[in-house]
């Protein structure tokens, strides 16, 4: 008997997010889904875990391609939504994969620990299910107010990752993979595995800094930051130079791969 595979979807960008009915879209033919996302945008709400005392999951019915789909949201950020989701909604079958997105706009570089995207899917590993953390870069503007997005692309590339995910073992010490699509992709554009960058996606900056300037006030740029480079094989440069889906695998485990001896020398000599 063929078992379909099972699979939770949610977000940072809200239940009504046009980038998360897309995932609905990519994943349906392959496997039986539950939808859970935070009932309002969350953007930048990293791996928070809050909520409304109050907050309970409420349905929603949700038109993906035209078909009716029950889609749940909590009042909590995209980190609780998915704790709660898979004790709460899950509780015949954990889910065999978690896909976090699609988001508006790309999450590339130390814009990892910030992300919403990243922060669901850091919170689906921790309960030890693999997750999928895609994102679809965007105009800045549409990072915080959702313009219209052409989503077809993002919908094959997201299909054709959940099966080769989904039939594989994935590599040692891979929790996430995080996957970046230029807004030019289609289903010919090239995948690159890649590093995350340790520059900023996004940065920000204040350019006339006192105690009184308002936050408001402060200048975003996309990354890297002045006088830095990014390197050729990481997210960014994959991305916003090359044009390539940026395949990226992230671990929970945020120990330095350093030589340790050197550490421990540094204690040893004080």
């Amino acid at each position: 008997m063929n078992i379909r595979p099972f699979i939770l979807i949610t977000n940072d960008d809200g239940i009504d997010s046009p980038g998360l009915h897309a995932a609905a879209e990519a994943v349906m033919p392959l496997a039986d889904i539950i939808i859970a996302a935070p009932e309002t945008q969350q953007t930048a709400a990293g791996r928070s875990l809050w909520f409304d005392k109050d907050a309970v999951f409420k349905q929603k019915e949700l038109d993906i391609k035209g078909k009716k789909i029950t889609g749940w949201s909590l009042k909590a950020s995209p980190a609780t939504t998915v704790r709660h989701a898979i004790q709460c909604l899950c509780t015949e079958k954990i889910p065999d994969l978690v896909i976090s997105g699609i988001n508006f706009g790309e999450n590339v570089g130390t814009n990892v620990t910030v992300s919403g995207t990243i922060g669901a899917a850091v919170q689906a590993a921790i309960w030890d299910v693999k997750a999928l953390a895609v994102s679809l870069e965007v105009p800045k503007e549409f990072h915080y107010y959702h313009g219209k997005v052409d989503w077809s692309g993002a919908v094959g590339i997201l299909r054709k990752a959940v099966k080769d995910f989904l039939e594989s073992d994935w590599p040692e010490d891979t929790d996430i993979i995080k996957i970046d699509i230029p807004d030019t992709a289609g289903l010919t554009t090239p995948w690159k595995v890649c590093r995350q960058s340790r520059e900023p996606g996004w940065w920000g900056y204040v350019p006339d800094p006192s105690p009184e300037t308002p936050v408001r006030d402060t200048v975003v740029r996309r990354g890297p930051r002045p006088g830095k480079k990014c390197a050729e094989d990481d997210d960014i440069t994959a991305v916003l130079k090359n044009r390539e889906v940026a395949v990226t695998p992230l671990s929970v485990n945020l120990t330095s791969r350093t030589d340790f001896s050197l550490l421990k020398k540094i204690i040893s000599d004080k």
